[in-house]
């Protein structure tokens, strides 16, 4: 990605001002250091820009979750709750539905005398997790799935006919947080409609991004995470959104969502703000030089000056700038060392 920015004189001059500190203590990715004479080499090399959003810490995963159960809910859980798999989700005409861990939505009758298949697997595989066994998890159901089911159905105060008719049980990849309760208690169920929403109890940071600054972000890239204590963790950005939307101030932006190398880092830090910064290459392998080596001349365009048998003014055209350096171009030379007034 190649950003062409011209920038005035005037913004170059308070450049010079604010990072002449900066500037003679770092580079940028590899680019020539400035010399306590106040000089620096042309350098080939990748031009980034460090950029800083406000983030949030946040659940993941936010969707709506049915049952196909048919009745009247008699109990929902209250937002915030946590649940994990063994769980009750909610109540339909004084039924429990249980959460059960897995990643294939339930589709049919689980019981005695029904085929072989994924779901079996699923269920058994929950059930053992659960500490109900059965001692063998496979697709098949047989007697010791039927005692498993009843086992479980004990534990949450269903009836133990040892049997999950279609609703009874919801499946999810993960333990969900809910994060809003769509149906309330007396309502008829719909199917169709989400009684729950919920999200993973897994965290992630949120980021708004301003539309001028999209392109900036990439899909995959490195940042740091500033968190409420001062301390840093790293993550790397996993989803960009492609579409616009509108956030809690009115403004429309880009989410962009970030995953934590070590999301345990943040488990007590559900919507807190925290500050993200990174470091964006919006050119590579190009020629720089410092911002405050750049002159403003008389007319109009930019030249720096050369540092060789004596001071001479070589003109150039700008290109990307980050972090305290500018792409040129022009009759500079790789090497050529240039004067930067401190």
């Amino acid at each position: 990605m190649r950003l062409r920015v011209l920038i005035p004189v005037a913004v170059f001059a308070a450049a010079a001002v604010a990072l002449s500190i900066v500037l003679l203590t770092a580079g940028c990715n590899g680019a020539s250091k400035i010399s306590a004479g106040g000089t620096a080499k042309a350098a080939v090399t990748d031009v980034t820009r460090t950029e800083t959003f406000n983030g949030v810490v946040a659940y993941k995963d936010l969707r709506g979750l049915a049952t196909s159960m048919s009745g009247v809910i008699t109990w929902l859980p209250p937002a915030g709750t946590g649940l994990t798999s063994g769980q009750v989700l909610l109540s339909v005409d004084a039924q429990p539905v249980v959460l059960l861990s897995g990643g294939l939505p339930a589709w049919r009758d689980l019981g005695t005398g029904m085929t072989d298949g994924p779901d079996v697997l699923q269920l058994e595989t929950a059930l053992h997790a659960l500490g109900h066994g059965p001692a063998t998890v496979d697709s098949h159901w047989d007697k010791e799935t039927t005692v498993a089911v009843k086992a479980l159905q004990g534990r949450i105060g269903a009836a133990t006919d040892g049997k999950l008719t279609l609703g009874e049980a919801v499946f999810t990849p993960t333990d969900v947080h809910i994060a809003k309760v769509d149906g309330h208690v007396g309502a008829t169920v719909d199917p169709a409609a989400a009684v729950l929403t919920v999200q993973s109890t897994e965290r992630v940071v949120l980021l708004d991004v301003d539309p001028l600054k999209r392109k900036l972000v990439t899909q995959g890239a490195l940042v740091n995470v500033e968190l409420p204590a001062g301390t840093t963790v790293h993550g790397n950005i996993t989803a960009v959104s492609t579409t616009l939307t509108q956030n809690a101030d009115g403004k429309s932006i880009y989410q962009v969502t970030v995953e934590l190398a070590d999301p345990s880092q943040v488990k007590d830090l559900a919507l807190a703000p925290v500050t993200v910064h990174y470091a964006a290459t919006v050119a590579k392998q190009v020629l720089t030089v410092p911002v405050a080596s750049i002159i403003g001349v008389p007319g109009g365009g930019y030249a720096v000056t050369v540092v060789a048998d004596g001071p001479q003014r070589v003109p150039v055209q700008l290109g990307a700038w980050g972090d305290g350096y500018v792409q040129v171009t022009g009759a500079l030379k790789p090497g050529d060392t240039v004067q930067v007034p401190t």
